[in-house]
């Protein structure tokens, strides 16, 4: 198999999965490109006309709202099997988020047009976008509702929780990638300090509390998630709580972390494992080479 076929019959899996019928999958092969960006390119910026659905092969893409003051506010982060852009291109208005590249990052796109033509043509793929922009739309409210009210530390703690919930599947609740326990974050702390619009040093001194209690390791220049299905049921039980705690203490949101351990624990994990395999990066980037990229690398 050609590194064109090997590409190719990666995204006839994907279009697979997201219920493209099989005389659709071959219209939409020719209407879907590859696209590679490097950290802290935007891919799509805040106000613009998003002009593609696209799904990430490798790296992790940031969704914020850019407010007054503070910095840019982080509402989702889309990691590996992750489609984005779907409510713009649905509602045919400007983007209400930037998408901001944090690491290098490879994408599928599709464009508006495939995208259109499927909606009117595929039932099955209408239901499955319409279940994935209902829950995205949720969660994205809850999360712009708390890191709008929360106290720095819980900035801190949900942004890097973020990165847990990236490391699941993010094309609905039911579809889960399989996940290791532990997990490196992809950029380095002056770069999550920006994303969750806190100083360095009020972030080094929440790390340094995570690692002593074991939620995180810190090696030079990485840090290390511990835990990660703890880290996203953290995060769920903060998005849905119906009383906010608008200045929780480090202590108070240690705390917090160790019940929605002890509550993870006691049930079975939630999700199911989703059965689309990414090629290793090295096989990935052998198949990508086949073809025109677009963008910086």
């Amino acid at each position: 198999m050609n590194r064109r076929s090997t590409l190719s019959h990666y995204a006839r899996r994907l279009l697979q999965a997201i219920k493209f019928s099989e005389k659709r999958i071959l219209t939409a092969l020719h209407q879907m490109n590859i696209h590679s960006f490097d950290a802290g390119d935007i891919i799509w910026d805040q106000g613009c006309n998003v002009q593609s659905w696209s799904f990430i092969i490798t790296g992790h893409v940031a969704a914020v709202v850019l407010v007054d003051k503070g910095g840019p506010m982080p509402v989702q982060i889309y990691g590996p099997h992750a489609w984005f852009g779907e409510q713009s291109l649905l509602t045919g208005q400007p983007s209400d988020l930037r998408y901001t590249c944090l690491s290098s990052v490879d994408v599928i796109s599709m464009s508006k047009r495939c995208l259109d033509e499927a909606l009117l043509s595929e039932p099955e793929f209408l239901r499955f976008l319409v279940g994935l922009v209902s829950w995205r739309v949720q969660q994205q409210m809850e999360m712009l509702t708390l890191m709008r009210l929360a106290y720095s530390p819980l900035r801190v703690l949900m942004a890097l929780a973020h990165f847990a919930e990236a490391q699941r599947f993010h094309a609905g609740p039911v579809f889960a990638a399989k996940c290791d326990p532990e997990l490196d974050i992809p950029i380095v702390q002056g770069q999550l300090a920006c994303l969750c619009g806190v100083s360095r040093t009020l972030l080094s001194e929440c790390l340094q509390h995570l690692a002593r209690s074991g939620w995180v390791k810190l090696r030079y220049g990485v840090i290390e998630l511990q835990m990660a299905d703890t880290w996203r049921h953290f995060a769920r039980r903060q998005r849905q709580r119906q009383h906010i705690v608008m200045r929780p203490s480090i202590a108070d949101l240690l705390g917090e972390l160790a019940l929605a351990h002890q509550e993870r624990v006691q049930n079975e994990p939630d999700g199911v494992d989703f059965f689309l395999s990414v090629p290793p990066r090295s096989r990935l980037g052998s198949a990508i080479s086949g073809f025109t990229a677009v963008g910086a690398r």
